[in-house]
């Protein structure tokens, strides 16, 4: 044998290195990650190496967990295959990991990779039937920092549900935010182009916060709320802020910005002229926004009236979309979502529950779900009556409950649509 198998020691990990990225343009190797072996090393890895005239042929490294071990990698130089390497380094390995108490050693390969003969000869068993799953996931960690510092998140790909009924609002939402941006490849064939900001206004409590986490959910990029109260607290002004906030973010691939409550940030400057600065650094921030693919501005408003008019002009928002209240139709399945769950008693019916329920809003319904369920419960407690919620308890319940949304809101809303909405 003219070579020999020892510990990896700090003098060979430069070797170690060049062997890996030599391997890398070996048409039948596997892909291999120098990273993570770096990090493995440096994490107290178990690796030994081949040595044959003082140069490094041939490595293999394993990760310890507890009394079990991985095999990470085996790499071999391809002019030293096949002439019992492998099943040294796999001997060597195993003799390491024997004596740090690790009792069982496993190692996943594809058929004819590198090192599949070697573990056979070392008595390793294939284990039939296995599927493996993987799933690479798209943020890279810079990528993660730069959300994590503007509290982002990666919201679940089920809350469009969440906005239940509202069927006008999801269907133009889906048609002109969601699927242009889903299909940008379409959108450029047919000569849309897809929007990168949107502004929501209507009553409070109508779901705008819910359609805006919805978008990103259902395109699956990360979501960023920006607080107004949270940006104006650092040490700079809240226009410093809201640059670097745009400056950080943009350079994402994919990302949604949400801004509630945007007439704090951006009212009218002749009625409060100390929100200049603000609004004048807005009227640069979105247009540069507005010009990198991939990222959408969405912010919502309870009082559109009052935002400066230079802000919600065609080349800062490219749509204004009302939330209004819900219908009977939204009602009736925020009841249905409502009572799910519940114990009922027979003859409840979420359509009757519906048409009592005009101005209220979606946590309108859930208060008024919970205050029945409440009665329902405290009499279970107190006598020997079966555990339902009865019409009864849901009647009474939403007579108790006030409706967010009056006739005189909802008027204002009606005329707000016909003078801002655009879609």
């Amino acid at each position: 044998m003219d070579y020999q198998v020892c510990d990896l020691a700090p003098s060979d990990i430069g070797a170690a290195v060049r062997l890996l990225e030599t391997l890398r343009l070996v048409p039948d190797s596997s892909p291999i990650d120098i990273a993570q072996f770096i990090s493995d090393v440096n994490s107290g890895a178990v690796v030994v190496v081949a040595l044959a005239n003082g140069a490094l042929v041939g490595l293999a490294s394993a990760r310890v967990a507890g009394d079990g071990a991985w095999t990470q990698l085996v790499a071999i130089s391809p002019e030293w295959r096949h002439r019992g390497i492998g099943s040294a380094l796999a001997r060597g390995l195993e003799d390491r990991l024997l004596h740090v108490g690790v009792r069982k050693i496993s190692a996943l390969l594809g058929p004819g990779e590198v090192g599949e003969r070697a573990l056979l000869n070392r008595g390793f068993t294939a284990t039939e039937g296995m599927v493996l799953y993987e799933k690479s996931l798209s943020l890279e960690p810079g990528d993660v920092r730069v959300i994590d510092k503007w509290g982002g998140q990666i919201l679940d790909g089920d809350l469009w549900d969440l906005a239940a009924g509202m069927e006008r609002e999801k269907t133009l939402i889906d048609q002109r935010i969601v699927a242009p941006l889903s299909d940008p490849a379409l959108a450029a064939q047919i000569g849309l182009r897809p929007p990168a900001t949107a502004l929501m206004f209507g009553p409070p409590g109508t779901g705008k916060t819910t359609f805006a986490k919805a978008m990103a959910s259902r395109l699956g990029w990360p979501f960023v709320e920006l607080l107004p109260s949270k940006l104006s607290s650092g040490e700079g002004t809240l226009s410093n802020e809201l640059r670097e906030a745009f400056l950080e973010l943009g350079q994402l691939d994919h990302v949604v910005i949400f801004i509630d409550e945007f007439d704090e940030i951006a009212p009218a400057r002749e009625s409060r002229p100390a929100s200049a600065g603000v609004v004048n650094e807005l009227l640069k921030c979105i247009p540069d926004f507005r010009r990198r693919p991939g990222k959408l501005l969405i912010c919502a408003t309870n009082f559109v009236e009052t935002i400066d008019p230079a802000v919600l002009r065609p080349g800062r928002f490219d749509l204004l979309i009302g939330i209004g209240p819900p219908d009977m139709t939204a009602l009736t399945m925020l009841w249905t979502q409502a009572l799910d769950g519940m114990t009922l008693a027979a003859g409840v019916d979420p359509s009757v529950l519906a048409e009592r329920c005009s101005g209220f809003t979606p946590g309108d319904v859930d208060l008024a779900a919970q205050r029945a369920a409440a009665e329902a419960f405290a009499r279970a407690r107190s006598t020997t009556q079966s555990v339902v919620v009865t019409g009864d308890d849901l009647t009474a319940a939403i007579d108790r409950t006030r409706p967010s949304i009056t006739p005189q809101m909802r008027e204002a809303f009606t005329a707000e649509v016909s003078m801002f909405e655009r879609v």
